[in-house]
């Protein structure tokens, strides 16, 4: 009995929804806000936005050349990009741009074909073929932002024209053509990939069954607009479990991004006529990590809809994937052990969140399970969640190198991706370890103060940013005093009472002239709401000028965030927008960003506001 048999509740189109001019997505598509994609906005400047950068473009036309000196340059080329990026483009790839257009053109023609014949091919999760609305068959979860058409092209067992889309003769024969072509720039890539591991250039495609027995299956992915792109995604975050991928991406509309080594999240552009190569699980195992199948997600558009077609070419199910024995060494063992392409498909689809799979784990293990006992493990030491380098706790996200030694992002960037213990290159996600901090339970550090919060341990550190029995030390230089979060206005009142105000968000506050000096205000609550926020304004005086920068120190709610606005009048007016960052302690060293500088060549008596404005998650920017 398949237990994948029809989807746990009505599908709903993300097409239809987006064309019913909605202006807020349903709940069902808003991801967690650890989530959400940061995009760039002309308003606010955010060090999180993902920046936008061009992936390695490779020109395969100097494979074709009888230039020996460009031919080694372009297969070095693509070691590089499989190594380091796991991702890249290439043109000159031997397939013509107008059949490119003329595939994109059919695909686009059927997805704005009208709902109830596109509904003739509503696929089911047994096999995902046909037209498909989500993955994965937990009943509430979280879904993405987009629509897809998955079919089989390969091995000829599998391939059923029952689940292909009614099209003409002639639009059948561009998807033939297609997949025909990308079958054959697959297994031209295979071959380049293995002579530049030094082995036959026909090893990586023996190992998945030579060229009549691999897999080739056609994904076309549809992501409609969106009126809140920035509350969703069009595709988790995800690498891709097969073996190859050719993305033939949609040139007017970005939306791929890729996660680069420094955890930040990289906007492809595709060049004209490009397609996108990525490196899927199954290489990276052939290869003992030497190749890296990285994560990467989709981000969606307000105001345009994107359509891209992947083609995925994968092992023969049911034969042996492990490491190739001449790339395992006494110096680089073995990092995997060997599963079949099958296996590792039905354990993905039985761990990925959004399976039935997990939610039975989640039974087991969630305090609502009904009948059954918690079932909860004891950490002695938490030593064992401490870098081993810092000796800081671990923190999201730790990185290994292929010999599985770990280090937090902070020592790896000083040791600029090279690993303390064995010199290699350290750019790998620990995704096991991540998971344990992000399940880890542990009593909040201020317990002996009177917290009695459960917290994350992950979270720990944005906790103690929060947290109303976090200790604080006077901001002001002069003063001594340490207090409770609580307690740390009452006391500049007290103490400090010329440089304590009182705000109200949304109003602006007049600050008399400051030159290095702070100032603490504190925000104006009514009875019932809680504490409200303490934020400091502080003024260095460098030889440019006066920089004005402001935090915040908390108590307050995580899901809160605030931005803040300066305004200095003198001959000039400026004015100074940023975020407004939560902070441990205050420093005594001028920022490096987030900061409004007034030039020394403005006259000193100016008027000094602040602005601070209150943003919920439902806000729009």
């Amino acid at each position: 009995m398949n237990m994948f048999q029809d989807w746990p509740e009505p599908i709903v189109r993300v097409q239809s929804l987006s064309q019913s001019n909605l202006k807020a997505i349903p709940n069902r598509y808003v991801k967690p806000l650890s989530q959400r994609p940061n995009l760039p906005s002309q308003n606010h400047h955010n060090k999180h936005n993902p920046v936008t950068a061009a992936i390695p473009i490779i020109d395969l036309g100097g494979l074709y050349t009888n230039d020996i000196t460009l031919h080694a340059k372009t297969l070095d080329e693509i070691s590089k990009a499989c190594k380091e990026w796991g991702f890249f483009q290439v043109v000159n790839h031997g397939m013509s741009p107008q059949l490119m257009d003329r595939a994109k053109e059919t695909w686009r023609d059927f997805f704005h074909l009208p709902m109830e014949l596109k509904n003739m091919h509503a696929n089911s999760p047994k096999t995902y073929e046909g037209y498909g609305s989500r993955l994965g068959v937990e009943k509430g979860a979280i879904l993405d932002w987009s629509d897809y058409y998955y079919l089989h092209y390969c091995p000829l067992s599998l391939k059923d024209y029952t689940k292909w889309p009614s099209l003409s003769l002639h639009r059948r024969e561009i998807l033939e053509d297609y997949c025909k072509e990308m079958v054959k720039l697959c297994e031209n890539l295979m071959s380049i990939l293995s002579r530049n591991l030094g082995l036959q250039e026909d090893i990586l495609q023996n190992a998945f069954g030579g060229k009549e027995e691999p897999g080739g299956c056609l994904r076309v992915n549809y992501y409609p607009k969106c009126p809140q792109p920035e509350l969703t995604l069009g595709l988790s975050p995800h690498s891709d479990p097969g073996g190859l991928t050719i993305l033939l991406p949609d040139e007017q509309v970005a939306g791929l991004q890729v996660r680069g080594c420094d955890d930040a999240w990289i906007t492809v552009e595709p060049a004209p006529h490009a397609l996108i190569v990525n490196i899927g699980d199954q290489i990276q195992m052939l290869t003992n990590s030497i190749y890296k199948s990285i994560e990467h997600r989709v981000i969606v558009s307000p105001a345009k809809e994107r359509l891209s077609l992947a083609f995925f070419y994968n092992p023969k199910g049911n034969i042996p994937i492990e490491p190739l024995k001449e790339l395992v060494t006494e110096d680089s063992p073995a990092l995997y052990s060997s599963t079949t392409y099958d296996q590792y498909r039905q354990f993905i689809r039985f761990s990925e969140d959004g399976n039935n799979s997990t939610s039975e784990k989640r039974q087991r293990t969630s305090g609502d399970t009904k009948g059954k006992k918690k079932r909860t493990a004891t950490l002695h030491d938490l030593d064992a969640i401490e870098c081993p380098l810092c000796f800081n706790p671990l923190t999201i996200p730790i990185f290994q190198c292929d010999n599985g030694h770990i280090a937090c992002f902070t020592c790896l960037h000083k040791l600029k991706q090279k690993c303390a213990t064995c010199s290699l290159k350290t750019r790998s996600r620990n995704r096991a370890m991540e998971r344990v901090l992000e399940l880890l339970r542990v009593p909040c550090p201020n317990v002996e103060l009177g917290c009695s919060g459960i917290i994350s341990f992950a979270e720990t550190s944005t906790h103690l940013e929060i947290c109303a029995f976090t200790k604080r030390a006077c901001p002001f230089t002069s003063c001594d005093f340490v207090c409770f979060n609580k307690d740390l206005y009452e006391h500049s009142v007290a103490k400090h009472c010329e440089s304590s105000y009182m705000f109200e968000c949304g109003k602006p506050v007049f600050i008399y002239p400051m030159s290095g000096k702070r100032v603490i205000l504190k925000e104006q609550t009514t009875e019932g709401e809680g504490e409200g926020e303490i934020v400091i304004v502080e003024c260095f005086d460098t030889p440019q000028g006066r920089i004005f920068y402001a935090s915040c120190i908390g108590p307050g709610e995580e899901e809160l965030s605030y931005t803040f606005k300066l305004f200095s009048y003198c001959s000039d007016r400026l004015w100074f927008e940023s975020d407004l960052e939560r902070v441990l302690e205050v420093s005594d060293e001028p920022p490096d960003e987030h900061f409004m500088l007034v030039p020394s060549c403005m006259c000193p008596d100016y008027k000094f506001y602040i602005c601070i404005n209150r943003q919920t998650e439902d806000d729009d920017e």
